[in-house]
Formats: C-alpha cells, structure tokens, sequence
C-alpha cells in the first residue's frame, strides 16, 4: 500500500499515516518500514506497477475473499487520504481489482 502513497510521487503524511495505523491495527510483527519504505524509494518508478501487482498476486494465494475485500477498502483511506485521487492512484486501484478479479 505504500506504492499507493508513492504513486502520485509524493508521500504526503496523510496517506502515510493511514497505512501506520492500518498495519498497526492488524499485524502483530515487527515490520521493518524504513527497510520497505527504502526499497520502494530507489525501486524504478517504471518497476512499481510491476512490483504492485506481483505483491497483489502474492497476498491473493494467502488471502481470503473477504481479507481481499478489507485491502481494498483501505487502499481507498490510502488514496482519498488526502481527499482527491490522482491518475496514477486510480491507475493502482484499478490493477488491484482486475489482479484479484473483483467486481
């Protein structure tokens, strides 16, 4: 979810703090930001949508329909964080749900 906040080339802290609060909220282990939030600042902007939907695809063979539901509805707080959804963002939300076929 943090290529959703990058994908507008700017992480404006609205974004970045839903995506703290989300994995806050729902995962109990240590997840190392600043190594991923690292990665994804030197990862080739024209590698990102790659990278997004080989993630999506990963977390579709753990995940449930309904978890699938819940990472789309918080990729929509990451986006309208800052209350306005730009090309590209829209762009990602719109590979997220044909990656995991949803209506």
């Amino acid at each position: 979810m943090m290529l959703l906040s990058m994908s507008d080339n700017i992480i404006r802290s609205e974004e970045h703090d839903v995506v703290i609060d989300y994995l806050n909220d729902h995962f109990n282990d240590n997840i190392d930001l600043i190594k991923e939030q690292a990665f994804l600042t030197v990862l080739p902007p024209e590698e990102r949508e790659n990278h997004f939907v080989e993630v999506a695809q990963q977390f579709y063979t753990i995940s449930t329909e309904d978890e699938r539901h819940t990472i789309t509805r918080f990729a929509m707080d990451v986006v309208m964080a800052d209350e306005s959804m730009q090309k590209n963002e829209n762009r990602l939300i719109n590979l997220l749900y044909d990656t995991w076929d949803l209506v």
